[in-house]
């Protein structure tokens, strides 16, 4: 991530604005970091993935772990849903609150960080931790500071329920246009869904995520590093592409990631493109195992992928901040994150501790996954980093017209393009 001062997202500031406010001075002296570690405390902890069925318990119980190692501290979870993540957190550190300790997605990271709202790092990780942490850690330095670290990089694949494949009488689809196909007959031999995956604006920041898989895997990219490249060729080619699928006759139309994935669960969906995370999700409950999932490299023609990166950070006006620089300085121990890449399995977390051999053998899809996150990016726009939200809306705000009114992929980036321009001074 670039760290070059370009304009601020007007949005944020105004809600950030409060935030720098309500905080006593940002980065903070030690009068402002709370009682000491030792001292013990409750820490607020705020993350979407608590409200994971199976998978959100496996997290919390590898955090809880560090009540054991710091018995006067607590662990209070917040749950907020994805959909609603962002716009939850800034309104509470807008108003001089939040959490102690929150998962960042990587687009919020840029609006965070240029506005304050988050505790430096630098210096409290012990050399032995500080040495193993993997190069996309400097992801999260902005204007010298270590403002976050790695919690979790997870990767995108397609995946799909063989016995539905089988039924249908259809490939693991190579192209875009294979998928579109596979959709079609899927829905048309097995009345179930053929394809589906985000395509709506309540679930924006994920969705943007999500969309960003077609632009790169087209070749594709939002921006040349000095300049916005929305309707390149390439982009405007994903566009086309994902417009096909959602107009494939199998696709999912109107359903949310929640619905589709219980879907995919209940064996009621055929493919889908998301993340590992989410897959393990849906292979943990009692409907689809996972050795009935297969999975592949994502059926486009550049290779690339975006992935879904989340930092952990604590919240600058947090009251307990050396407890919370402890509860991180234990979770980058070796013991600690041979703890956490169990539980966030199938993820890669901050420092280079292999997953266990047993966890890849009885969830083999993950090698597509794998294999996927080689080629992958961040969606973070590279010389537009603290504008990557408001660009965000625009595109997707066109993605969605082009879905819904019949408008062609080309006059919706041309649109955004345009659009998103016009937000430079």
């Amino acid at each position: 991530m670039k760290n070059k001062s370009v304009m601020k997202n007007a949005a944020s500031l105004a809600v950030f604005a409060l935030a720098l406010t309500a905080c006593s001075g940002g980065g903070g002296g030690a009068q402002d970091d709370g009682p000491a570690a030792e001292e013990g405390g409750t820490l607020t902890f705020a993350n979407w993935q608590w409200l994971e069925p199976g998978r959100g318990e496996d997290i919390l119980a590898a955090v809880k772990q560090y009540e054991t190692v710091n018995p006067a501290a607590t662990i209070e979870t917040q749950e907020i849903t994805r959909a609603d993540y962002e716009k939850t957190v800034s309104t509470q550190i807008g108003s001089g609150g939040g959490p102690d300790i929150m998962i960042i997605p990587d687009p919020f990271f840029p609006e965070l960080a240029a506005s304050g709202a988050l505790e430096p790092l630098d210096g409290i990780l012990d050399p032995e931790s500080e040495e193993a942490l993997r190069p996309s850690n400097e992801t999260y330095q902005f204007e010298g500071e270590q403002l976050g670290l790695v919690w979790e990089a997870v990767p995108y694949a397609l995946f799909y329920n063989d016995t539905i494949m089988s039924e249908a009488g259809v490939e693991p689809p190579g192209t875009a246009e294979e998928l579109a196909s596979a959709a079609k007959t899927i829905q048309d031999e097995t009345g179930k869904t053929g394809f589906v995956v985000r395509h709506q604006l309540n679930e924006e920041a994920p969705w943007w995520t999500d969309y960003s898989n077609w632009v790169y895997g087209f070749g594709g990219a939002w921006s040349d590093g000095e300049n916005l490249t929305i309707n390149s060729e390439e982009n405007v080619a994903a566009a086309d592409a994902y417009l096909n699928a959602y107009n494939s006759g199998g696709f999912g139309v109107g359903d949310d990631a929640s619905t589709y994935r219980s879907k995919f669960a209940a064996g009621e969906v055929g493919m889908v493109i998301d993340n590992s995370s989410a897959l393990l999700t849906m292979v943990s409950g009692d409907g689809v195992e996972s050795s009935e999932v297969s999975a592949s490299t994502l059926p486009f023609p550049g290779g690339g992928s975006a992935y879904a990166g989340f930092a952990i950070g604590i919240n600058a006006n947090s009251d307990n901040k050396e407890l919370a620089k402890d509860f991180i300085k234990w979770m980058m121990t070796a013991d600690a994150q041979s703890t956490f890449v169990e539980a966030l399995f199938p993820s890669g977390i901050a420092t280079d501790v292999e997953a266990p051999a047993e966890l890849v053998e009885a969830n083999p899809w993950i090698e597509a996954f794998y294999e996927q996150l080689d080629n992958s990016s961040s969606v973070v726009i590279p010389g537009f980093e603290t504008q990557t939200p408001q660009v965000r809306t625009i595109v997707l705000t066109q993605v969605e017209r082009m879905l819904t009114t019949g408008i062609s992929a080309q006059e919706a980036m041309d649109a955004a393009q345009q659009q998103a321009e016009n937000l430079a001074p």
